[in-house]
């Protein structure tokens, strides 16, 4: 996988030391994966050994969805990585009632940087908060993640417009890349989803991955509690008190419906 350490033994008499073959592939430390429903459903591993994930999305061009937002970064909180949203397209204008939603989240910790590509806003921010680590850039097919990426690095990466009928984003990356900077930075372009399925998390651990929920689980008089209406529950008991947004909770429950229900599809 992109972001594995791997020993190498070089090909005698070649003296640019181009050619060789992997001998042995280290222990991954960390990665971040998703669940592929090609076939039989199982993990599909984005990249390993990484520092921190990037959740790129748009205000527009595709619009962003909050609820593929939330899985990402349960999925990277799971994995034990830090993960900021990088919001692109700001050149497009924010409508009120994105900004009220988008408000919820330096809330809980999660960081949001705001750019454009086209416009070069914001870009000295992001430059600032990837160098020295390696960071997978992941989202949404046509956000503009390699557009960032080559105005970052100074590169050129391909890139395709969104559909103007459905504002669905291309496929123009088709494999996930590494890109070594300097400093020891590294970006890590991936191909855009349509949704982010999460891979590998039980349905009474969800509420544990989201930080303004994880708080009230410990509360709760089940250990197997969903917080759907289950008596004694500590993050029903926080929303009814308003300690908890209502959206997010809204958000909570479609992504347990979804989880609930690729177990049910699986059996």
């Amino acid at each position: 996988m992109v972001g594995d350490w791997v020993e190498v033994e070089l090909t005698e008499g070649v003296d640019d030391g181009a050619d060789g073959r992997i001998v042995s592939v280290e222990e991954r430390k960390v990665w971040i994966s998703r669940r592929r429903d090609v076939g039989r459903a199982r993990e599909l591993i984005l990249a390993a050994n990484l520092d921190q994930v990037a959740c790129v999305f748009a205000i527009s061009k595709p619009r962003i969805k909050f609820g593929a937002l939330d899985r990402l970064l349960m999925a990277a909180a799971s994995s034990q990585l830090p993960a900021f949203l990088v919001l692109n397209k700001i050149d497009l204008g924010i409508p009120e009632e994105m900004e009220e939603r988008l408000a919820i989240y330096p809330r809980i910790g999660i960081e949001v940087l705001r750019c454009s590509a086209t416009a070069d806003e914001g870009l000295d921010q992001l430059k600032n908060k990837l160098e020295g680590k390696a960071t997978v850039l992941t989202g949404p097919s046509g956000v503009g993640k390699s557009s960032l990426i080559s105005k970052v690095l100074g590169i050129q990466i391909r890139t395709a417009p969104v559909s103007e009928h459905n504002e669905k984003g291309k496929h123009t990356t088709t494999a996930v890349t590494w890109h070594p900077a300097e400093a020891g930075t590294a970006i890590i372009d991936t191909p855009g989803f349509r949704d982010w399925a999460l891979w590998g998390l039980d349905p009474c651990e969800l509420a544990h991955w989201m930080p303004d929920l994880s708080g009230e689980v410990d509360q709760c008089r089940f250990r197997d509690c969903l917080h759907r209406q289950e008596p004694g529950c500590g993050v029903l008991a926080a929303l009814s008190e308003q300690r908890i947004d209502p959206l997010r909770y809204r958000s909570y429950i479609g992504i347990l419906d979804s989880v609930l229900e690729r177990q049910e599809r699986d059996r």
